[in-house]
């Protein structure tokens, strides 16, 4: 896929440009994503909409793209806004891709429902690695997806171990230094960058970051 584009004129970063575009894949109005973005630069829906008929073909980029033979999933605690929450992480670890993503107040089978859904929605029905938490089996049984446990040590805790630690350090990280506007967090910015994060580390997105670097060049 080949992209014509530059950015010079409106010097707005590359991260955000494909940010926003990356919201509007997800459903969001233009309006919807230039107040999105508004924590970061102020842009009007009419630029990105000027992006979206600048850059043909984007939505093929956010797409993940790689075989998915089982879900590796974990969760781990984090502390926004001086609260408690839970990020849940899905992890393919043969492909070494993030497959989503789930954000959450509590921890229990009901999240591990949601959470698994979304995956199955996007992926496919796949067996599910856990550390073998009751929530997990619980939510497992529910959408009729087989259930294994990873043991403590072995190379897929160690694998998603790897993952959740990142997540969450970068995670809070991002907390500190962008804590929520509101005065009743509904983690709206966590779930903006997680989706950020999670765009960011798909080997197609570097890729096409790579060839619009060039042409801006």
């Amino acid at each position: 896929m080949f992209i014509e584009l530059s950015f010079k004129r409106q010097r707005t970063n590359l991260s955000l440009v494909l940010y926003a575009l990356y919201l509007v894949t997800l459903g969001l109005s233009y309006r919807k994503a230039s107040n999105a973005i508004k924590v970061f630069v102020e842009r009007s829906h009419v630029a990105i909409w000027k992006w979206v008929q600048r850059i043909h073909g984007f939505r093929k980029i956010f797409k993940v793209n790689c075989r998915v033979s089982i879900f590796l999933v974990d969760e781990t605690a984090v502390n926004v806004a001086g609260k408690l929450a839970w990020v849940w992480v899905a992890y393919e670890p043969y492909s070494k891709k993030i497959l989503g993503f789930w954000l959450s107040r509590t921890r229990n089978s009901y999240e591990a429902e949601l959470f698994l859904r979304s995956l199955v929605k996007l992926h496919g029905k796949h067996p599910v690695y856990t550390d073998g938490a009751p929530f997990y089996i619980e939510a497992c049984r529910s959408l009729s997806l087989v259930h294994r446990t990873y043991e403590f040590g072995d190379w897929f805790f160690e694998v998603i171990e790897r993952q959740v630690q990142v997540l969450k350090d970068r995670t809070e990280n991002f907390d500190d230094y962008f804590p929520c506007s509101k005065k009743v967090c509904r983690l709206d910015h966590v779930w903006r960058w997680l989706n950020l994060f999670h765009l960011f580390n798909q080997e197609e997105v570097i890729k096409i970051v790579q060839k619009i670097r060039g042409v801006i060049a």
